[in-house]
């Protein structure tokens, strides 16, 4: 536990602690790879403590420790640490969530492509179930862990986890689990917008717009304002005449939440447009004013 607790301070956060720790460390440890297998256990356990205190410091100097040490033992760890995070992430308080992405991330970070793609399925499974999490904080650190996982595989990162978050959203009857889909693809669209837009947007705008799409779509909207209107063409026409369509028709409960669904999401997605994409809203807009049937010219 002491040679655990020493490793550890190597990675502090004042540069002073780590110079003398190190001096220490080697003067008491001659082989340190082999000494770190023999600690590893014990070290993991202090790491996913110091992980899931809330300390700010403690969680970066946990981090940045766990990081070093897949750098200096790849393989010889991963097996080890990857199940220890995956049951904090699924079983801790929020702090403990919070020092587990940031532990993934140092992970993702400090292995090679070979590495990830080895252990992809655990990792994309651990990254995904941070992104739909209940807390702000945690859903925010497993973004930045998603971008790092993205710099490491690419887009194969998006075709692990999109399918899986869609196919959630659209299943009808369980709302916390279509919420938790919802929060996980507006985490990645917060970072990787350009990338994922073209993919979900005509799954959204499909027709009948539902009112789990329109929900949706508002909420997208608030993270892509500077790259949705990339996409005004699809969606603003798709809006108008699924908003046209209630007009004059005696429609039952179902279609009335439908119809208020896609009003907010209209107004989501108008009030989300940064300046960039104004002109393109408006001569979206302004083209539907000639439009034949008076429904589509009152929307």
């Amino acid at each position: 536990r002491l040679l655990s607790r020493l490793y550890l301070t190597r990675s502090d956060t004042t540069s002073v602690v780590r110079q003398i720790s190190v001096q220490v460390w080697k003067t008491v440890v001659s082989v340190t790879p082999r000494t770190l297998r023999e600690i590893l256990p014990v070290l993991i356990g202090q790491i996913v403590d110091a992980l899931a205190s809330g300390h700010p410091e403690q969680t970066e100097v946990a981090g940045r420790c766990l990081g070093d040490i897949v750098a200096k033992l790849s393989d010889a760890v991963l097996p080890e640490i990857i199940p220890v995070l995956q049951d904090a992430l699924y079983s801790g308080d929020e702090h403990t969530r919070r020092g587990v992405v940031v532990g993934l991330t140092e992970i993702i970070s400090s292995s090679s492509k070979e590495q990830i793609a080895k252990y992809l399925s655990i990792l994309v499974k651990a990254v995904q179930d941070a992104l739909c999490d209940e807390d702000d904080g945690v859903r925010a650190m497993a973004a930045s862990c998603f971008q790092s996982l993205y710099t490491a595989v690419g887009s194969r990162a998006l075709d692990e986890v999109v399918p899986a978050l869609l196919s959630a959203m659209e299943r009808e009857g369980d709302e916390d689990e279509r919420t938790r889909a919802v929060n996980g693809l507006t985490g990645i669209l917060s970072i990787r917008s350009k990338e994922l837009l073209p993919y979900l947007v005509p799954r959204l705008m499909t027709k009948p717009i539902t009112k789990n799409h329109a929900g949706a779509l508002g909420q997208i909207a608030s993270v892509t304002g500077d790259t949705l209107h990339m996409h005004f063409s699809t969606i603003v026409p798709g809006l108008l005449n699924e908003l046209a369509s209630f007009f004059g028709e005696d429609v039952d409960d179902d279609e009335k939440e439908r119809e208020v669904a896609i009003r907010e999401c209209s107004r989501a997605v108008c009030g989300s447009v940064e300046e960039i994409g104004v002109n393109r809203l408006i001569s979206e807009v302004a083209s539907k004013c000639g439009s034949d049937k008076e429904s589509l010219r009152k929307e």
